[in-house]
């Protein structure tokens, strides 16, 4: 079979349309801020910029990673080496993620090619396999994944999947009856390396095997396959994809602990909900719009098949799907490859795991199948009216320019915040983090902005289930600018006796209000107010952030001059926190009420929990331990003159 190679003239210009028209549309939100995630994973940057590359600080970021199981060091390896940027220039974050976005469109141009190749036995055009990569590439879909620094774990683990699926079709199309040995172990051990690379980059890459069997029995299926290669298949793709399905029912009381930590719905209710989710995704890959491919969607959960009635309906329309891609298999299994290709990519993330119901860059490589298949279709099996070249060119031209288009426009409102702001709370205003992070935007503004933000706030807490983090954080604006009304302080405190399960972390809005009452800032509360609200939190058995809210009780009471009462509230906040830091605040403390022998003996107790295991995002193992080094010194020093 013929694999349909260019020409080295005609391969550099393909990739340098590709590279322009990417580039293109991606330019102006290059220079985006960070945003949301983008602090919580890679501050920790600022505590190793003043290191050496490899040195022990550089490495412990990496290897200090707590977004996922593996922690995904090589994504960090990549963020580490940029560390003299953060948090002043987002730029070079962006250009290494657009980087990878070409890196991936390249190589999907190439999987397009040998596809084409494979299901055209004479050689294939570039030109169809050409459009099928750009109108992947350009999707407004992938736009968050790009322009979302933290999002490059994805881009990074997907680059490494794609090499792999281009090895394999790749070796496919070079094995014939007589598969050797030698060639299998070739490319075993490509799969093993890339899968191990993406693994390291992002948890969803066993995907990949998936996305390999999808291959295998639908668009590969006609190719040579004797005994030898049929046994490696089992072993190499089917035996990892059986272990990935079965590894959730194994580690069962493991995956419903992750659900009671984070929510208030188990891995059953997540599934019937995933079921009307993969239908969002297909409805905004055919029909995207700049509001609605925003980073945050409130999605309401599925309690039951029929609650709500679009969960029945939901998993009606799979099924049917299913159906009518099993009667076509006989005569066209492209149907099948879409429909396999699409779940195969939402497998791990969009199924019973323990993740956020709904993130549009888990349809980054999930989407290639769809698009694939509506491009050959468009060019092999359309009436001869649409065959003819100009009817095509103009057809696909109109499309790639409104893909284009929708995609530059994305990015133009990512490279002002308050516009993307804005533009995402206007699209899906009953969203939370959407009104949270507009109102933000607006608050920089100053004092106007600061009412304006006050106003989106009072709405969608008016419209919420779930009210009180908006509520603390119309209470921060109230503090600031006193021409806002502040909430009741008694609607404020009944909240705190009642807070829903599916309230998000209130961490930071109540340390932020807590340092403004500190520091004299926060005139429309009163010191008993945050102890009658601070004690209310603490009473919450579950709450997994109880220890931090002792803490900052203790704050309040050392401010307040009750040296005891905050001591005896540290101790408490120890027994629901390991963090040092509340170690190392009672030995200040307890060394300034003259216990100085105490105070060293909770400091060292500090330096071992950071040996122990060491939070890179609040400081460096380095640095920690020569600031408590210091302290230690100080304090001995303080006794010998005593």
């Amino acid at each position: 079979m013929k694999t349909g190679g260019a020409s080295l003239k005609e391969s550099a210009a393909i990739a340098g349309l590709i590279i322009a028209a990417i580039s293109a549309c991606y330019f102006p939100g290059l220079n985006s801020l960070f945003l949301f995630d983008d602090t919580p994973n890679l501050n920790a940057l600022m505590f190793i910029r003043d290191f050496p590359w490899f040195s022990e600080p550089f490495f412990e970021f990496v290897l200090g990673g707590e977004a996922g199981p593996t922690g995904r060091p090589l994504s960090l390896f990549t963020f580490a080496l940029q560390a003299g940027y953060w948090p002043d220039s987002p730029l070079p974050f962006k250009v290494v993620n657009l980087v990878l976005h070409i890196m991936s469109a390249l190589l999907v141009y190439l999987i397009t090619r040998c596809l084409l190749t494979i299901l055209n036995t004479d050689k294939p055009s570039s030109w169809p396999a050409l459009l099928i990569s750009l109108a992947w590439a350009l999707h407004p879909m992938h736009s968050s994944t790009v322009l979302y620094t933290v999002q490059r774990m994805a881009l990074l683990s997907n680059l490494f999947m794609l090499l792999a699926i281009y090895c394999y079709i790749r070796a496919r199309l070079i094995l014939g009856e007589n598969t050797s040995i030698t060639a299998l172990l070739k490319i075993t051990a490509v799969l093993g390396l890339t899968g191990v690379l993406a693994l390291l980059s992002k948890e969803n890459a066993p995907s990949l095997v998936f996305y390999l069997l999808t291959l295998e029995y639908t668009l590969l299926h006609r190719l040579p396959a004797d005994r030898l290669f049929q046994r490696w298949r089992q072993t190499v793709l089917w035996f990892p994809a059986i272990l990935v399905v079965l590894l959730p029912l194994v580690f069962f009381s493991s995956l419903q602990q992750g659900f009671s930590d984070s929510f208030t719905f188990g891995p059953a209710k997540r599934l019937l909900t995933e079921l009307r989710i993969l239908w969002i995704y297909l409805f905004n890959l055919f029909l995207p719009t700049t509001s609605a491919l925003g980073i945050f969607h409130d999605i309401n959960v599925s309690t039951g098949l029929f609650q709500p009635v679009t969960t029945v309906l939901s998993l009606l329309g799979w099924l049917a799907a299913f159906l009518a891609a099993l009667i076509r298999q006989q005569s066209n299994r492209l149907v099948l490859f879409a429909l396999l290709w699409f779940l195969s990519g939402h497998l791990i993330e969009s199924t019973i795991l323990p993740l956020e119901l709904f993130f549009h860059h888990r349809n980054y490589l999930a989407s290639y199948g769809i698009i694939f298949v509506l491009g050959y279709t468009l060019f092999r099996l359309s009436p001869p009216v649409f065959r003819k070249p100009y009817l095509l060119t103009v057809i696909c031209s109109l499309y790639l320019a409104l893909m284009a288009f929708n995609t530059a426009r994305i990015s133009v409102y990512w490279s002002n915040s308050l516009a993307l702001a804005e533009r995402w709370y206007t699209g899906d205003p009953g969203t939370q983090r959407n009104a949270e992070f507009f109102a933000i935007e607006l608050a920089a503004l100053g004092p106007e902005g600061e009412q304006a933000a006050a106003g989106i706030f009072q709405q969608t807490i008016n419209n919420s289930e779930e009210p009180f983090r908006l509520t603390l954080n119309l209470m921060t604006l109230a503090c600031v600018n006193a021409a806002i009304t502040s909430p009741d302080p008694g609607l404020v405190l009944a909240m705190a006796d009642n807070i829903s399960p599916e309230e998000r972390d209130l961490v930071g809005p109540v340390q932020q209000l807590v340092t403004l009452s500190i520091q004299g800032n926060c005139q429309a509360f009163d010191s008993a107010f945050f102890h009658r609200l601070l004690t209310s939190l603490t009473a919450d058995s579950d709450n997994p952030n109880k220890g931090m809210y002792f803490f900052e009780l203790a704050r309040l009471e050392q401010h307040q001059g009750n040296s005891l009462r905050s001591l005896a509230l540290l101790d408490e906040a120890r027994q629901f926190s390991d963090d040092p830091g509340i170690l190392i605040t009672q030995a200040l403390q307890l060394s300034a009420a003259g216990r100085t022998d105490e105070a060293v003996g909770l400091l060292d107790e500090a330096r071992q929990a950071i040996l122990d295991h060491n939070d890179i995002r609040t400081g460096s193992r380095t640095s920690k331990l020569n600031t408590l080094a210091a302290l230690r010194n100080q304090l001995g020093s303080n006794t010998s003159e005593q």
